[in-house]
């Protein structure tokens, strides 16, 4: 028993990855969005849990610095993302209604609007929400 849980519940079921405030798990919003988007919401949602809050939400920065430079600028759009089923869209809003943090339903948003509208989100709104994700995160310990 690892933490009130067997191993395999550890592996397939941790607890903490049920924490956020949604009660969603990641994985079930991530597996539809690409790689770095994915990443970016994963780090958003379970920054807590692992006791680096701060090195967490800067790996989000990363992810999402990382996706702008290499998909957005590179292909000038995001026209790759496939149709994400309604329920799905539905957690992903639901996640960021429930966030406590301001910031983090920022990017949140901005996230569903990039994977839900096939579109690429004007520099300003991105820069300025990724910034203010950076800040926030060197404000955590």
């Amino acid at each position: 028993m690892i933490g009130g849980q067997t191993l395999e519940q550890e592996v397939n079921e941790p607890m903490h990855y049920r924490s956020h405030e949604s009660g969603i798990e990641a994985i079930e919003i991530t597996r539809w969005l690409d790689f770095g988007l994915g990443n970016a919401w994963k780090y958003c949602m379970r920054y807590r849990n692992k006791g680096t809050p701060r090195k967490d939400l800067l790996k989000a920065v990363f992810y999402l610095n990382d996706y702008r430079k290499n998909f957005i600028s590179y292909n000038n759009d995001s026209k790759f993302i496939h149709r994400i089923p309604e329920d799905i869209v539905s957690k992903m809003i639901h996640v960021s209604e429930t966030d406590p943090s301001d910031v983090l339903r920022r990017v949140f948003e901005l996230i569903i609007m990039i994977a839900t509208q096939n579109c690429v989100i004007g520099d300003t709104i991105y820069d300025t929400t990724v910034y203010d994700l950076e800040q926030f995160a060197n404000t955590l310990g």
